[in-house]
C-alpha cells in the first residue's frame, strides 16, 4: 500500500515536482474506499495521468517555440502574420488582433506560454 508521502517521492523520481496538495488531491481522486491508502494499481493510474500531461506540456511548448520565432516568450501579431503568411491564409489584421484578445489574459496585447496552453488544451 502506498500512503500521500510515499506517491510523492515516487513522483519525485519520476521527474514530476508536485505540490503536496496536488498529491493530497491526486491520492484523493483515487482512494476510493477512502482507506488512506492506495493500491499500486490506483498509483498507476495517477503515474499514467500525470505522464499524459507532462507530454502534453511538452508537445504545445514546442508548438509554442515554432510562433515565437523571435524567442520573446510570447506569440503577437506580427508572429501571427509570419505563421499565416507561411500558411498561405489570408487574414486580416483586426481577426490576428482578435486571437490574441481571446488568448490574452494578462491584457499585454501578447500571449505568453500558459496563454498558449490554456488555449491549445481547451
Amino acid at each position: 500500500m502506498i500512503e500521500p508521502r510515499d506517491l510523492k517521492d515516487a513522483l519525485v523520481s519520476l521527474g514530476f515536482e508536485p505540490k503536496n496538495s496536488t498529491v493530497y488531491q491526486m491520492f484523493a481522486d483515487v482512494d476510493v474506499d477512502c482507506s488512506g491508502n492506495i493500491d499500486f494499481e490506483e498509483f498507476l493510474t495517477i503515474a499514467t495521468e500525470e505522464r499524459q500531461q507532462k507530454d502534453k506540456r511538452s508537445d504545445v511548448d514546442k508548438l509554442f517555440r515554432l510562433f515565437d520565432d523571435d524567442r520573446t516568450g510570447y506569440v503577437t501579431i506580427e508572429n501571427l502574420k509570419r505563421i499565416a503568411r507561411e500558411l498561405g491564409e489570408n487574414v486580416n489584421d483586426d481577426d490576428l488582433k482578435e486571437m490574441i484578445e481571446r488568448a490574452d489574459t494578462t491584457g499585454t496585447g501578447r500571449v505568453n506560454m500558459d496563454d498558449f496552453y490554456n488555449i491549445m488544451t481547451k
